[in-house]
Order: structure tokens, then C-alpha cells, then sequence
């Protein structure tokens, strides 16, 4: 088990204003999971595009020390066809 350090979340989009800014750190010891330190109340976080250090993640996959987490809400919209 690794020690304790911070791990980083960013907040895209509307979820800075839920989570109360765009950025936070989280004391983490070992290792813990999305959804237990990312704080976003009443949200469904199995409907965000979730990045660990920029790789696609879960609301259960594990954060360590001196990973960054990116929330964001999906992007969507365009068109189909080029114009």
C-alpha cells in the first residue's frame, strides 16, 4: 500500500459550479475510488466522461496519490454531415 499525497480533480463545464470551482485536491491514502472523492452531490456520475492522468475511467476505478481526475460532462452535438 503507498502512502498518503493528493490527488487532483478538475471540474469541467456546469460541474465547476456544482463542485464549487474548477479545481480541488483530496487527501488520499492508498487508494480510493471516483466516486467516493469526487463530491459531486445528485449527480450520476456513470453519465460524466471521467479521466484518470487522461485515461477513461469509472465511478469505481481507483485514484492514488498524485493522480489527476477530469470530470466532465459529455459533449455532444454537431452535425452528422459536413455542411
Amino acid at each position: 500500500m503507498s502512502g498518503c499525497g493528493e490527488v487532483r480533480i478538475v471540474y469541467m463545464g456546469y460541474l465547476a459550479e456544482l463542485a464549487g470551482g474548477r479545481e480541488k485536491t483530496v487527501k488520499v491514502c492508498g487508494e480510493a475510488r471516483v466516486r467516493d472523492i469526487v463530491g459531486l452531490e445528485g449527480v450520476e456520475l456513470e453519465d460524466l466522461v471521467i479521466l484518470i492522468n487522461g485515461r477513461s475511467a469509472k465511478p469505481d476505478s481507483t485514484v492514488r496519490p498524485g493522480d489527476k481526475l477530469t470530470i466532465m460532462p459529455h459533449i455532444s452535438g454537431g452535425h452528422a454531415k459536413p455542411l
